[in-house]
Parts: C-alpha cells; sequence; structure tokens
C-alpha cells in the first residue's frame, strides 16, 4: 500500500492529525469523523518516517478493536522493519507483570481470578469477619471494591456512610491479602499493579519508556484515573503521546470513566495540539443538526460542530404513541413500511433504546409480525432464566405430556425434589407409559420415593391440574398467571437467587413485563386462550426464517451498547423523562450532561433516517403512569424535526421519495 497516495486522499484536518510526529497530540475525532481510518494510518505513518515498529505503541480498549487495528496497520507497514504493538490495556499491563512482577513480591505464574473466583473468595472472607450479616452480599462488596480500585487518587478516601462502602473498606485490606497470599491477581489488577510497579521501581518504569517512544491511546475519554496515571507515568518526559477521543461520546462515567483526563488533556500536557475532526462522513444533515443542537446545551464539552458534505435528508421524524405496546407496534409497522418501500434489508435498521430490559416489547411485535431480529449487548429477553421458568409452567399447564417444561418448572422455586427423586418419578413414568406429570400425581405409590419429595410432586401435580382449568376459559389470561407467580412465591425465588437488589429488582420487572405481556395478548387476540399466546411467543418460523436469511435481521440494542455502531434506519424509543435522562440522574448537572451525551450517540448512529418516539403513558410496576416527553426532545431544532401524528406518519419528502420508488419499481415491472 502507497501510504502517502492514501495520506492524499484524506481531508486537511485528517492529513494534519496522521502526520504530526512530536509532542502531544489530541486528536477530538466527532461521531463518523473516520476516526479509526486516521489512528491507523498515523500510526504506520510514524514506522514509514523510519521511527523503529517496536517503538510504537498503540492502546485502546476491546480485544475486537485492537485486533482490526492491527490488521489494518499490518498491511500498510511492509519490510523488515516490523509491526508496532498494538494492544489492550489490560492486555499491555498483563505482558509487563508476566515479566516484572516478582519486584512486587509475586511469582511470575500467578493466576487471574475471574468474578466467580473472586465473589468465592470475598464469601470466605465475609464468613469471618464480625459485623457479617445476610445484608452484605459478596456482589455488591466485589462492585465496591473495584470502583474504590479504578478511582485510584480517592480510593482511600473516608466511608462515605453507606453499609456496603463501609464493609468494603474494612474487607479490601484482607481480599488484597488473601489475592496475594495465593499469588493471585483479579481484573483491575493488571493496570492497579503495573502502575503501583512503576512508582515504586523507577529502574522497571525506565525500561519501558524507552521501549515505548511513541504512544497512541484511542477512546481517550472512556479512561479512568488509574489509565490515566499509567499513560501518563509511560509517556515521561518525551511527552510523545497523542490521544483520540470525543468528549461528547463520554457514557461511561458510571463505571469510572473520567471525563476530565480529556478536557484537561492541554494543561496536564502543555504544548499540546489539539486537532478537530468535524467532517461527518456517515450521516445526512438533518440528523447532523439535531445532534449539534442537542449537544450544545452541554457546559463541560470542547467546542465543536459536525458538518456533512451530504444531503439534508429527511427530517427526524417525531412520533408519539399511546402505551409501551403502541409504540413497539407503530415501530413495526415502520420498519415494515422501509423495508417494502425501500427494498432496505432489515440488518441495516436498528431500534435503540435505555436498557435490554425494554425490548420485551419490540420482540413480541416482530414476531407477530415474522420479522427476524437479533438482541445485541444483552441477553435476549425471552432467554432470561425467569422468563424460561414461567413459561415452563404455562407449557406444562397447556400440554401435560410436555416433560421438558415440567422437569424445568419442578425446582425453580425449590421443591426438596432433587436427582434421586426426579429419577424415580421418570422411571415410574417410563414403566407405566405415562407422562411425567401423570406420575406426579401418582408420587405415592411409588416405592423408595421420600415422603416429602411425594408430598411435594403430588402438590405440584394439583397445582398444575387447578391451573389447567382456569386457563382453560380464556378469560382473565394475566391476571390468572400473575395469581400463579404469587402462588409459588416465584418472586422471593428470584430475590433470594440474584442476591443484590440491582439484579434481583431487573428480574423482577421482567416477570412484571411478561404478565403485561399475556394482558396485552388477551385484549388484542379475537379468540384469546393460553395455547394461541404460546403460540405468538414461539421460536420455532423465526429461527427457521433467520436460517434462510445471510443477516441476523433488525437489531435490537441498548445506548451504551450502539456506541462505534451506524445503521442507515434508526429508531430511538422510550424518550421520556426518567428513561432519558435517567431518575437517578435528574438531580445532578453532571448526570444530565452526560445523559445527554448517550442520547447524542443514539442519533449519531443514524446514517439516512431517524425516528424518535415516547409515549403518553407506560407500565411502571404493573400499573399505567403518565409519561412526560424527555427534556431533550426541545433541543432539536425545529427546522431539523418532523412532528408525527398516526394518519401524517412520514416526512413529505420522504412520502415523496417513497411514492416514486414504487412508480419506478411499476414502471420496470410492466416493462
Amino acid at each position: 500500500m502507497d501510504i502517502y497516495r492514501e495520506i492524499a486522499r484524506l481531508n486537511p484536518r485528517q492529513r494534519d492529525a496522521v502526520q504530526h510526529i512530536d509532542g502531544p497530540l489530541l486528536i477530538l475525532a466527532g461521531a463518523g469523523s473516520g476516526k479509526t481510518r486516521v489512528i491507523t494510518m498515523r500510526t504506520a505513518y510514524l514506522v514509514h518516517t523510519g521511527i523503529s515498529a517496536g517503538s510504537v505503541l498503540a492502546v485502546t480498549f476491546t480485544n475486537k478493536a485492537a485486533r482490526e487495528m492491527k490488521g489494518r496497520v499490518k498491511s500498510m507497514v511492509q519490510g523488515g522493519n516490523g509491526t508496532p504493538v498494538v494492544s489492550t490495556f489490560h492486555s499491555l499491563c498483563l505482558s509487563i507483570l508476566r515479566r516484572e512482577i516478582e519486584h512486587l513480591g509475586y511469582r511470575k505464574d500467578f493466576t487471574i481470578y475471574d468474578t466467580s473466583d473472586q465473589v468465592s473468595l470475598l464469601r470466605n472472607i465475609l464468613s469471618e469477619v464480625k459485623f457479617y450479616d445476610k445484608s452484605f452480599k459478596a456482589e455488591s462488596i466485589l462492585e465496591s471494591i473495584s470502583r474504590t480500585k479504578n478511582d485510584f487518587v480517592r480510593r482511600e478516601a473516608a466511608p462515605s456512610g453507606d453499609p456496603v462502602e463501609e464493609a468494603s473498606a474494612y474487607i479490601l485490606p484482607r481480599y488484597r491479602e488473601a489475592l496475594k497470599s495465593m499469588n493471585a491477581l483479579d481484573f483491575d489488577d493488571l493496570i492497579l499493579l503495573t502502575l503501583k510497579l512503576f512508582k515504586e521501581h523507577p529502574v522497571v518504569l525506565e525500561k519501558y519508556r524507552e521501549r515505548f517512544r511513541y504512544i497512541m491511546v484511542d477512546e481517550y475519554q472512556d479512561t479512568n484515573r488509574v489509565q490515566y496515571n499509567f499513560i501518563k507515568l509511560l509517556a515521561g518526559e518525551r511527552r510523545n503521546l497523542c490521544v483520540v477521543g470525543d468528549d461528547d461520546q463520554s457514557i461511561y462515567g458510571w463505571r469510572g470513566a473520567d471525563l476530565g483526563n480529556i478536557l484537561d488533556f492541554g494543561k496536564d500536557f502543555p504544548g499540546t495540539v489539539t486537532v478537530r475532526l468535524e467532517q461527518n462522513y456517515r450521516s445526512l444533515g438533518h440528523i447532523l443538526k439535531a445532534a449539534n443542537g442537542v449537544i450544545c446545551n452541554n457546559k463541560r464539552r470542547m467546542e465543536k460542530s459536525l458538518w456533512t458534505e451530504k444531503d439534508e435528508g429527511p427530517r427526524v421524524n417525531i412520533f408519539q404513541a399511546t402505551d409501551t405496546e403502541d409504540e413497539a407496534e407503530w415501530v413495526t409497522d415502520r420498519i415494515s413500511t422501509i423495508k417494502d418501500m425501500k427494498n432496505m434489508p432489515y440488518e441495516n435498521i436498528a431500534v435503540i433504546y435505555r436498557a435490554n430490559t425494554f425490548s420485551r416489547s419490540f420482540e413480541e411485535a416482530l414476531r407477530r409480525k415474522r420479522i427476524p431480529y437479533s438482541v445485541v449487548g444483552g441477553t435476549s429477553y425471552f432467554e432470561y432464566k425467569e422468563i424460561k421458568d414461567l413459561a415452563a409452567y404455562l407449557k406444562i399447564i397447556a400440554n401435560p405430556s410436555d416433560d421438558m417444561s415440567l422437569l424445568r418448572a419442578t425446582n425453580a422455586p425449590k421443591r426438596g425434589i432433587g436427582p434421586s427423586a426426579l429419577g424415580a418419578l421418570s422411571d415410574f413414568a417410563r414403566s407405566g407409559s405415562m407422562c411425567l406429570l401423570d406420575a406426579f400425581g401418582k408420587a405415592a405409590m411409588i416405592e423408595g420415593l421420600g415422603k416429602r419429595s411425594a408430598a411435594s410432586a403430588e402438590d405440584l401435580f394439583k397445582l398444575i391440574c387447578r391451573y389447567r382449568e382456569m386457563f382453560k376459559k380464556g378469560r382473565e389470561m394475566g391476571k390468572i398467571f400473575k395469581s400463579l407467580i404469587e402462588e409459588i412465591n416465584y418472586k422471593d425465588y428470584i430475590i433470594e437467587l440474584y442476591k443484590t437488589p440491582d439484579a434481583a429488582y431487573r428480574r423482577i420487572e421482567n416477570i412484571d413485563g411478561f404478565v403485561e405481556s399475556i394482558t396485552h395478548y388477551e385484549s388484542t387476540g379475537e379468540s384469546p386462550s393460553l395455547h394461541g399466546f404460546l403460540e405468538a411467543i414461539a421460536l420455532t418460523d423465526l429461527i427457521e426464517e433467520k436460517k434462510e436469511k445471510d443477516g441476523l435481521g433488525v437489531t435490537l440494542i441498548s445506548f451504551h451498547s450502539s456506541k462505534g455502531l451506524e445503521f442507515p434506519v434508526v429508531f430511538i424509543a422510550g424518550m421520556e423523562e426518567d428513561i432519558i435522562p435517567h431518575r437517578k440522574s435528574s438531580d445532578r448537572d453532571e448526570g444530565i450532561e452526560e445523559e445527554r451525551r448517550l442520547f447524542y450517540v443514539g442519533i449519531t448512529r443514524a446514517m439516512t433516517e431517524l425516528y424518535i418516539t415516547y409515549t403518553e403513558h407506560r407500565s411502571k410496576y404493573g400499573k399505567q403512569t403518565p409519561s412526560i416527553p424527555s427534556r431533550f426532545l426541545e433541543e432539536i431544532p425545529e427546522e431539523a424535526s418532523n412532528k408525527l401524528d398516526r394518519f401524517e406518519e412520514l416526512d413529505p419528502e420522504q412520502e415523496k421519495t417513497y411514492m416514486k420508488k414504487l412508480y419506478d419499481n411499476l414502471m420496470a415491472k410492466l416493462g
């Protein structure tokens, strides 16, 4: 590859970034500004100027990004000068510690503990400390310890008064001692101990400063204080440090990212050259107007404004739905319209929402339309344990011969029917040529089956039969389903199973959503039945449809997971107060600004069309609650937006385009 010919094809600002060599450089790379191309080309360009490839280090956050960057750089760097080092923070620090950790009193054959190992270790420690009681869960303590370790500068601050924080502060020294006694590190230690190594052993630090003379850090706005201190030490007095990022896309403050790292880069490194990449190659004009109109309301940011040489395109369409189900139906209808009129693959369309707990209504609506989809950044709603468990109850109630569903339901929650008891029940069913449920009903006849297990099996049999008769009526199915969940104490089981309140709360939200889905089905179906509901959520046809296609269908994704991606058509759903901005962020200016950045990230995923929806009321905790449109919607310029009603559902210009497309297709068919 002729790198100089490639550089000539860049825009002026991109060329400035690529050809800067010595001294600190801040590349403010706006969304869709060709950042990846610039940083890979700059990395290769350093080598082409005669700098040793081994002295060039590029650091990013994910293994996927590192692999892609390494492949691109390798294709640009040819000859015997080698290839620059491209790595994640954690991989880089791991390689350093493997060589140098003996300076810290560890052996080089240390092991790395994953989350389950950490939780087990903390449970052992918690059982030994005097103040331990059931209110202190190992998972909560682990979250607190991780936050403390990654907030390096402030980690020794006085306890906040939060019992979990105080417990974590007390346990952290014991946790560290226990890890070291087992010659083990956790994930956070990889960077933290490398920083400790550099601070306490200047000779080691100088060794790596000599090796890595030119350093580049991608996604700098996502770095925490530990990563900041590590990079600053490694850069040293040479200050040949290039950081790339976008303060407007800093959306990980909740997990330790420090926006000040990028905002204060010029103060930390005097003489910094700042290059702003503002030309956008992704989105059409009205989408960028909306994005700029929103983000300019943030006070803590570096001035920049995205622009494009492309057309203005259709305006941003904003629609108010009646409720959650209506919102999902409207979005699904629009997807069908776009697919039919523009012959657009489903893979080019994304639905973005606050969190994956919002996917349920969209999954159901897409299933009803037989539109394939994939859930990114989390588990599909229908793959959560609680949904599978409760669906198993419904399936065995609808079909007594469904032995697999009965096996799943048997101990969710626990009933004291262990593996040996299940084996005896299964053997009895096979010997009598009966279904497993019938064997449960005759458990008292089975020799060798304990009285407690037999009684539990018969009780479950009676429960299934009783609810079978109730569901046969095909009326008030949501109410019946809710009664079943309460009778088996399933929510209490979930609370005990998932330990931390946040995790249990999310699961209970899923349960409530499942009840709402059967209620909605009953209200819209002509002849509702339990069989009909189960058929409506069945995956069989959808799976077969996916196998016939090259892609995975419409993408359902959260704001956070969508960062770095792009789609021709984007739907942003749930733009309401308490959702975005989230209710927990509404009382802090910095919280509101991060929420605004989150919305900005969602807007800038769209390439050609953007739709935004909100509802009049939304179901919360089983009740319909009035919704307030997000304050961020008011920040979208009027000339860039188009508020839809149910009878004017498309931007007029967009509708003309669609009608012309239909006409052209018809004329083509007629010859």
